[in-house]
């Protein structure tokens, strides 16, 4: 690359503070003062607490390098912090040993060294560390939002170091800082607006692969909640309480998946229904009690059952029975034609056995 003044290369700054200084940990938070508020477990890790530091301005990227000592450090940006700083940036970083402890949303996830971490400064988060080695992008919010659907996705965001968009970014980050020294003003935009296009797609298909991710959960949650259901369709207590208990879903959340069947309170109700069709029309269980075959299928308020029964075969259990009976004295099959079903009841509940 040739060689250009120094008046035109990027604009650079560079700090080390040692143990010499009066007060090094103090130097040190202020130094961070305008990313983190840095801080020690204990206060006795404060003696000796060094960092060397330095930084590249490309425009609306700022590249900077930051090696403290291997005393542990927690950095955080709490409400008060991003109040008081007002940067509302995006912060991408790796770090090249050590890695770190990330709170996000009170969920706390660990970021192993070489993971790439993506953060949106106006939102809080807390970092654990036992000693600061990273590489890091501080990206202008209007430079890579507008590239984005949705900017809320950045926060929080993890590239492992093994993944393809992981290597690619911590790679793309090395390179910036190797060729740092020699860029010039213009070139810097230049690769800030190359950077930002590769964030962009980065975050995009990292995003989409999450909301595949994500969709494919909620398929094998809801069959494994349908089997609940099946498991424990003669509990009277079976409801969305039970099930947002044990499945740790929020009842909203519930309601979205069993809205295609009409909702969890129908789907739950035409499964007993169902249940109770088959067995008073099974000649196996005529003798047993109608009372007794809806409450073997979590039916607690018998005349509720009744008319619900009523409402969906256009008879009442009883005349179930009866017509079973007949059909079977005129020596045909039971068929769902042979009792009139109507067609209301859901096509996707399907006839079953216990």
């Amino acid at each position: 690359m040739t060689e250009h003044s120094p008046a035109t290369r990027l604009p650079n700054l560079a700090a080390r503070i040692g143990a010499d200084y009066a007060d090094s940990f103090a130097a040190c938070r202020e130094l961070l003062a305008t990313m983190f508020d840095l801080e020690t477990p204990l206060p006795d890790q404060h003696a000796g607490y060094t960092m060397d530091f330095a930084l590249y301005d490309y425009g609306p990227i700022k590249l900077g390098q930051s090696v403290a000592t291997t005393a542990p450090s927690i950095l955080v940006r709490d409400p008060q912090v991003i109040a008081r700083i007002g940067v509302d940036h995006f912060h991408i970083q790796y770090y090249r040993s050590n890695g770190f402890a990330m709170t996000v949303d009170g969920v706390e996830r660990w970021v192993a060294a070489g993971d790439v971490c993506m953060l949106d400064l106006s939102r809080p988060v807390t970092l654990r560390t036992e000693g600061i080695d990273n590489l890091s992008a501080i990206v202008d919010r209007n430079l890579l939002a507008p590239l984005l659907a949705d900017a809320g996705e950045v926060h929080g965001t993890i590239l492992r170091r093994d993944s393809e968009a992981g290597i690619a970014v911590r790679e793309h980050l090395d390179d910036l800082w190797r060729q740092a020294p020699a860029l010039t003003v213009a070139q810097g935009l230049d690769l800030s607006r190359s950077t930002a296009a590769l964030l962009a797609a980065v975050i995009r298909a990292n995003a989409e692969y999450r909301a595949a991710t994500r969709a494919e959960l909620r398929k094998s949650q809801f069959r494994a909640i349908c089997r609940r259901i099946d498991r424990h369709i003669a509990e009277p207590r079976l409801g969305p309480a039970m099930l947002v208990r044990d499945f740790h879903v929020t009842r909203p959340t519930l309601y979205r998946m069993f809205e295609p069947h009409g909702g969890i309170g129908r789907y739950i109700l035409c499964r007993r229904l169902t249940g109770v069709f088959l067995d008073l029309s099974d000649p196996a269980l005529s003798d047993r009690k109608i009372d007794a075959v809806l409450h073997d299928w979590g039916f607690a308020n018998h005349t509720a059952a009744g008319r619900a029964f009523r409402k969906a075969y256009g008879m009442t259990p009883s005349q179930c029975r009866s017509r079973a009976r007949d059909v079977r004295r005129q020596g045909r099959i039971a068929a769902a034609n042979a009792f009139d079903i109507p067609s209301e009841i859901p096509a996707n509940v399907a006839i079953f056995r216990r």
